[in-house]
């Protein structure tokens, strides 16, 4: 007897986010809220995903060409900043 997958789709709405890092790796915490009663209780979930940095440079990418963002410009150098380049 087979029995389908289970559906492991879950939908929320990202509240935050908080990221720590793990040696070569990134722990992003991502925390959602499924519905407004559960935010009014103040019950957030958590989910930590771990990630390269290249994986979250590809992420970061993405979410900025998606948001039709460009990326922040580089900042200049103190030296650069002193003397006007």
């Amino acid at each position: 007897m087979s029995e389908e997958p289970a559906n492991h789709d879950d939908y929320g709405v990202l509240v935050g986010w908080e990221h720590r890092i793990a040696g070569e790796r990134l722990d992003l915490k991502l925390q959602t809220v499924q519905s407004s009663r559960q935010l009014a209780g103040s019950a957030l979930d958590n989910r930590h995903i771990i990630m390269t940095r290249n994986q979250a440079l590809l992420l970061a990418n993405y979410l900025l060409e998606v948001s039709g963002k460009s990326p922040p410009a580089p900042r200049r150098g103190r030296l650069t900043r002193w003397f006007g380049g």
